[in-house]
């Protein structure tokens, strides 16, 4: 380790340890709910038990963040309905006072927040290793896992990582950031033992292949990838932060690296703004990141080149794609290409279908057929519009995205757009995403 980084993780130390008033509170809400949770389950028969989970049981977390997960262990007797039943009594009569909410992954679970912290009560089946019923099966396994195989200091070394994650953009597992998840960075750590040296292992990063880009395969089930929930853009940008670090060691890396603002670009930024109903934020966001696929890959396919194309969201009923192109308008004629003239009927067809409408057919000189033809559309707020008025069923938006588009999808652009995001926080939020450096340093 250079002076430079031991003395940078020196002054980060501090930042990531939870000091003794911070555990002390954490420990009693943590206690406290266990409580309630263990009392509200021994009303049902159906419970085998209740384990505490989350960063705080692997004493990971860091200070101001802390996830206090209880896990109510059900009999893998029980079906699914059942299942899901008894997890959400227990979770709404433990935190009842508080407020308890549905939230959704591939089970529902409830969140409150209890004095301050958010705890969430989440149900898993009481199964063996390899014998999953449920995607939180794994977490009670994960808990014990880290307790057994990371000590004091490898713990130091996760928060860290975790710290570092956060300031370059790259943590949260959500579909929103396809980040890494605190468990895989408790994963890392056991790999590379260091802070320093997981750093090490981004900084050389090569793809593993072009189907699995990043892999990191979870210790208690070699059969999951961790690293398939990983967007390939956020592996990049942790690649990027890594080298930076390593070359030029600062402590900024731990208390926020932002991209610089390109405020310029506004004005040729484009919005379709809209409403819709209330969905749980993992589907929301899902819908979103594929709706705003479809849509980039009709306009790309229209002729319109786009820098970059993403999704925004108030994370209820308000949300939109922010879609930033390299040109707005394009020429009023565009060129064709056919088959290759050894293609009989595919080549008559073609020749048949434009001679009269083409302005001109012709051979190129690799033997393919080629035409200039008028373009549909030469503007993109025009294509847009378009879009909205009756092509939004046939480009591959979601069912769901598709139908508020139809209702009221609005295309929002200039000074309309600018006193939109005026207006909301979270559309500003994701102009200013689209139109910063991602890279994170």
């Amino acid at each position: 380790m250079t002076a430079a980084i031991e003395n940078v993780l020196a002054q980060a130390t501090p930042l990531v340890v939870p000091g003794p008033v911070a555990r002390k509170a954490t420990v009693r809400v943590a206690e406290k709910v266990m409580s309630r949770v263990k009392e509200a389950a021994g009303a049902h028969g159906e419970v085998a038990g209740v384990f505490l989970g989350g960063s705080f049981a692997k004493d990971t977390w860091l200070p101001g963040d802390v996830d206090i997960d209880v896990f109510v262990k059900i009999s893998p007797s029980v079906d699914e309905a059942k299942f899901e039943e008894v997890g959400l009594a227990v979770g709404r009569d433990a935190l009842r006072g508080y407020k308890p909410g549905k939230k959704y992954a591939q089970h529902p679970y409830t969140e409150a927040t209890v004095d301050g912290f958010k705890v969430n009560v989440v149900p898993c089946y009481d199964v063996k290793p390899g014998e999953w019923r449920s995607a939180a099966d794994r977490s009670v396994h994960h808990v014990t896992f880290v307790r057994e195989n990371l000590d004091e200091e490898a713990r130091v070394q996760v928060r860290l990582l975790k710290r570092f994650m956060k300031a370059v953009g790259v943590y949260g597992a959500e579909i929103e950031m396809g980040g890494f998840s605190g468990y895989a960075t408790e994963v890392l750590i056991h790999e590379y033992e260091t802070f320093e040296s997981t750093l090490g292992s981004f900084a050389v990063f090569v793809p593993d292949s072009k189907e699995e880009y990043f892999t990191l395969f979870d210790p208690i089930d070699d059969e999951r990838d961790l690293g398939k929930a990983m967007a390939r853009e956020t592996v990049a940008r942790m690649v990027l932060a890594s080298r930076a670090f390593l070359e030029t060691p600062s402590i900024a890396f731990f208390k926020g690296v932002r991209g610089r603002a390109r405020p310029k670009l506004q004005k040729m930024a484009y919005v379709i703004a809209f409403e819709h109903e209330e969905l749980s934020e993992d589907t929301l966001w899902g819908e979103l990141k594929r709706s705003a696929r479809q849509v980039a890959k009709h306009l790309r396919e229209e002729g319109f080149e786009l820098a970059r194309v993403e999704a925004a969201t108030d994370r209820r009923r308000s949300s939109a794609i922010v879609i930033l192109p390299v040109v707005e308008t394009l020429p009023r004629l565009e060129e064709r290409l056919g088959p290759g003239v050894e293609i009989l009927e595919g080549a008559k067809s073609f020749v048949a279908k434009n001679r009269d409408s083409a302005e001109l057919v012709w051979v190129g000189e690799d033997g393919r057929l080629r035409l200039l033809a008028e373009r549909r559309f030469t503007s993109l707020e025009s294509l847009l519009e378009e879009v909205l008025r009756s092509r939004v069923g046939s480009i591959g938006v979601s069912k769901e995205v598709g139908e508020a588009l139809k209702k009221n999808g609005r295309v929002l652009r200039g000074e309309r757009l600018a006193r939109e995001a005026g207006r909301k926080a979270w559309l500003k939020e994701g102009l200013a995403k689209t139109l910063s450096d991602s890279v994170g340093v």
